[in-house]
């Protein structure tokens, strides 16, 4: 079960098997390596919206898709990925590489769910 949190470090908990994912390994959901996000801003600009309509749209203060674009936070909820990836005409995957975001390893996943059950 997935449990989508509004708290800024974590993105998404499965909490069965304690594992927290966050959209990268920077403080406060911020990219160590580049200083902005151009992956949103390129989604953005192939929605063909200014950042206030992409804002509105996708459910953030105008401010808060200023700090995506500018300061490189990353989106902490999975339902503002969503509605980047349908306005963008991308799909999630596309949409999540292009933001940024590191994907949990699935082996290592998989052995954490199973040690918890012996």
């Amino acid at each position: 079960m997935l449990d989508c949190t509004s708290h800024i470090d974590v993105w998404l908990t499965i909490p069965d098997i304690g594992v927290h994912w966050t959209p990268m390994s920077g403080i406060m959901a911020t990219r160590d390596s580049v200083r902005g996000n151009p992956g949103l801003k390129a989604l953005r600009e192939m929605a063909g919206l200014n950042r206030q309509q992409m804002a509105r749209a996708v459910g953030v203060a105008p401010r808060m898709w200023q700090r995506y674009e500018n300061e490189g936070r990353l989106p902490e909820k999975l339902d503002i990925v969503l509605r980047i990836a349908v306005l963008s005409g991308k799909t999630i995957d596309e949409t999540i590489a292009m933001i940024g975001f590191e994907l949990p390893d699935r082996d290592e996943l998989l052995d954490r769910a199973k040690s918890l059950e012996a």
